[in-house]
C-alpha cells in the first residue's frame, strides 16, 4: 500500500493500481485499516487519472465506514493530502467528510 502511494505521487497510477492489486493479494486477513488505504490510493489515482468527482465519492464513502478509532493516523493524513489536492465540489465534498 505504500508503494501505491509513491508511484502516485511520481504520477504513475498505473503503477499504483498494480502496488494495490499486490496489496490487497498479500493481505490475508481482512484489514479494516489496509483495505481504507489502498481504497484512499484508489482515490488519489482517480484524481491523477483526471477524475476529481470519482474521487471525492469514494474517498468519504471509505472514511465514512470505517469506525471511529481507524478514523485517525495515516487513512486522515492521506484524506487530507488528497483534499489538498482538490477544488471546487470535490474538495467540498471531501472536506465535509473530514469535518
Amino acid at each position: 500500500m505504500h508503494l501505491s502511494q509513491a508511484y502516485t505521487l511520481l504520477g504513475d497510477t498505473r503503477a499504483a493500481y498494480g502496488a494495490q492489486d499486490d496489496a490487497l493479494a498479500l493481505t490475508t486477513s481482512p484489514s479494516v485499516m489496509t483495505r481504507a488505504l489502498v481504497a484512499m490510493a484508489t482515490a488519489a489515482c482517480l484524481r491523477v487519472d483526471g477524475d476529481p468527482g470519482a474521487a471525492a465519492a469514494m474517498a468519504p464513502a471509505v472514511y465514512d465506514r470505517l469506525p471511529p478509532a481507524y478514523r485517525s493516523g495515516l487513512v486522515h493524513s492521506r484524506a487530507q493530502l488528497l483534499h489538498q489536492h482538490l477544488d471546487g465540489a470535490p474538495r467540498r465534498v471531501l472536506g465535509a467528510a473530514l469535518a
